[in-house]
């Protein structure tokens, strides 16, 4: 029934010369796409414009950047004190475990590892703020014992702050002798160390020794 009344129509309208007014002046619907021609495309998004090293101290910023990429974003001692807190780990008994001895690691493998003792944190921080210019040295304490510690030391203003495990910040100290004593008594050892002149793992049996690299010895252990 419905195909005849448009026939019906379609000749009425041709009869009358009322079909080409329609066609010239009627604006017909769009016609409508199915559904599963259409493809999706990427929502267009700004290109960021956030520095990335605005999450170079969020937790996870070690696994996302590399060692070279970081570097240039940790430019304060508050920085780099807050990147060890989220982003490494300490394991007092590393170096016994993984090399049955002291060990002294170049800063970009302690940095890969994302784990080490207490000199591993001293020299990460350490080469970290001397490669931003600061006056940054490791501060060895009784290293020629097994009950050594060390630290990051870094000038400031005319005093010492320190840097220890996870970042951890003491200070201000009027001298490196002085912050010293705020770790060990003054008849042991302490000599100081700039990260960057440890540039491959070092034990007490390797040649060099731990000993053997370029300590400026301010306490010298008895013989």
């Amino acid at each position: 029934m419905r195909k005849v009344n448009l026939f019906i129509l379609f000749i009425t309208l041709l009869s009358t010369g009322c079909l080409p007014y329609l066609i010239t002046n009627t604006e017909l619907p769009p016609i409508g796409t199915a559904t599963y021609q259409l493809q999706p495309t990427e929502t267009p998004r700004a290109t960021p414009t956030n520095n990335y090293c605005d999450d170079a101290t969020s937790a996870g910023a070690r696994t996302k950047y590399t060692f070279e990429e970081i570097l240039p974003c940790l430019v304060t001692i508050e920085q780099v004190s807050q990147f060890m807190a989220h982003n490494m780990m300490y394991d007092e008994a590393y170096d016994i475990r993984e090399r049955g001895d002291n060990e002294y690691a170049p800063a970009w493998l302690i940095y890969e590892r994302g784990v080490d003792d207490s000199d591993g944190h001293a020299i990460l921080q350490c080469y970290m703020l001397e490669s931003n210019g600061w006056d940054a040295v490791i501060m060895g304490m009784n290293i020629n014992t097994p009950s050594g510690y060390t630290v990051c030391a870094v000038s400031t203003q005319g005093a010492i702050i320190t840097l220890g495990i996870m970042g951890g910040a003491d200070g201000p100290y009027a001298s490196i002798e002085d912050a010293a004593l705020h770790y060990v008594g003054p008849d042991g050892a302490l000599g100081t160390l700039r990260a960057s002149q440890i540039t491959e793992i070092t034990t007490n049996t390797s040649t060099p020794t731990v000993l053997d690299l370029p300590w400026n010895m301010i306490w010298k252990p008895e013989k």
